[in-house]
């Protein structure tokens, strides 16, 4: 007879392979969790001393997962964190006085160095932007302190791991989580890569106006690099159950026009191309959205929306019966209502966005500190979601079918760089390499790609 745990694993399972397979679930999935920033503020504990011993919050995250009911574990870890931001000196991470991590408006590209960008953007990457954003990393220093410096932060960062991955696995036991589905990349739209370190949010609305030209020969330029890094890793076996995401960031912020000529091309043939190798894409729709629904509904067939402030009847009238849709709720009602009230607008809000299926519910932002939550409302409000988000007809067809065969991959230059070497330049090199070591080799290299991308971003 199955555990407890092992049951809800199963229900949970369930109800999530429905959403992705269009059939309505049994019930509406939840996918809550909170940061480590915010257990730690519940439990009373140094918020500073929890980035480099996430240990200490294992008790205060099993005392909340018995308290609130959520289909994800309830450990959400956090983004940013002193562990590589300080061992790296990173310019574009820094820790408050009060211990919460911040994301300053950096610039590691000037308006004149697009040529730059343009013929070898891997390459930029590692003279450019890692020596200017990272000053353990900077070109000036002794060579030997930069390796010990990338050395220190990947030490201190796979010990630091270890604990939160235990964690983490002791709640899937013991509460029945899923684990994560392996396997898809993670994504980022060319112009937000652009924008979020290159240039920054000012240089880049700068950009769009004074530069253009240059900025979208760019976006092109930047492409292969882009698709090479979100792209399936294991493609003849890839899953639709699995999405990569993106975090939206520029397109609400510019013009219609601008959106439109600018923001959305790169990004629309990226996830059209990921479409017709069989790939589900997903999106966090920052800010409002209203004005570029239509945009958004004519992208890949059952692609996954989460949402913020944009009008979730609206959302859901355009985009609810061909694309999945996540999140929207708003944060501020765990503390600007009462138990009751915010009773009634999770029902509320399920009036809207759950028949039909095709909606998990969440919220529009993750909380920032422990001061967001009122514990209290937020165990109502997944207690009310589990109760009332209830189907009478779980199993019944939801949504229209995504078929691969409706997109068209587009043709682009294979990526290349003279930092990445490819199988025939390491063998040239090195010519007593067996072929059987050609995949180890090669995801080496991509590794290597992906981890020093991820540095700018």
């Amino acid at each position: 007879m199955a555990s407890t745990a092992e049951t809800m694993r199963l229900e949970r399972e369930e109800n999530m392979r429905n959403i992705y397979d269009n059939k309505i679930p049994n019930r509406v999935p939840i996918q809550v969790s909170l940061s480590n920033a915010v257990v730690a503020g519940h439990a009373g504990l140094d918020l500073k001393a929890m980035y480099w011993k996430p240990s200490l919050l294992r008790d205060a995250v099993i005392e909340l997962s018995e308290k609130i009911n959520s289909d994800v574990a309830l450990f959400g870890g956090g983004i940013y964190t002193p562990v590589s931001s300080q061992t790296l000196r990173a310019a574009h991470r820094a820790m408050s006085s009060t211990g919460y991590m911040q994301h300053p408006n950096t610039e590691c590209m000037r308006p004149d160095e697009y040529d730059e960008l343009i013929a070898d953007p891997y390459a930029f990457i590692l003279e450019k932007c890692i020596p200017r954003l990272y000053g353990s990393l900077a070109a000036e220093t002794n060579p030997w302190k930069n390796i010990a410096a990338l050395t220190q932060e990947s030490q201190l960062r796979m010990a630091v791991g270890r604990e939160e991955m235990a964690i983490r696995q002791e709640l899937n036991e013991r509460y029945g989580y899923p684990g994560m589905v392996r396997g898809a990349g993670f994504g980022r739209a060319a112009m937000d890569w652009v924008a979020d370190q290159l240039r920054s949010f000012s240089g880049i609305c700068i950009d769009v106006r004074r530069s253009r030209a240059k900025l979208i020969e760019a976006l092109d330029a930047v492409y292969p690099m882009i698709y090479k890094i979100g792209v399936w890793k294991d493609m003849p076996n890839v899953n639709r159950n699995a999405t990569t995401t993106f975090q939206l960031h520029m397109a609400t912020y510019l013009r219609e026009k601008d959106f439109a000529e600018v923001w959305l091309p790169s990004w629309k043939r990226q996830v059209e191309d990921y479409a017709s190798l069989g790939m589900r894409c997903g999106a966090f729709l920052e800010h409002d959205w209203d004005r570029l629904l239509d945009y958004v509904y004519e992208l890949p067939t059952g692609s996954v929306f989460s949402f913020e402030k944009t009008d979730p009847k609206l959302l859901k009238e355009k985009l609810g019966k061909k694309h999945i849709l996540s999140g929207g709720f708003p944060l501020q009602n765990l503390t600007l209502c009462t138990k009751d009230e915010v009773i009634g607008k999770t029902k509320d809000w399920l009036d809207i966005m759950a028949p039909g299926g095709q909606y998990i519910f969440g919220f529009d932002k993750g909380a920032i500190t422990h001061h967001d939550v009122n514990l209290e409302n937020l165990i109502a409000v997944c207690d009310t979601v589990r109760e009332y988000g209830v189907y009478d007809n779980p199993g019944a067809p939801a949504g229209e079918i995504f078929n691969k065969d409706d997109y068209k991959h587009s043709d682009f230059p294979e990526f290349t760089s003279k930092y990445y070497k490819t199988w025939e330049e390491y063998t040239a090199e090195f010519p007593l390499t067996p072929e059987e070591a050609k995949p180890l080799v090669m995801q080496a290299e991509d590794d290597l790609l992906t981890m020093m991308f991820s540095m700018t971003c």
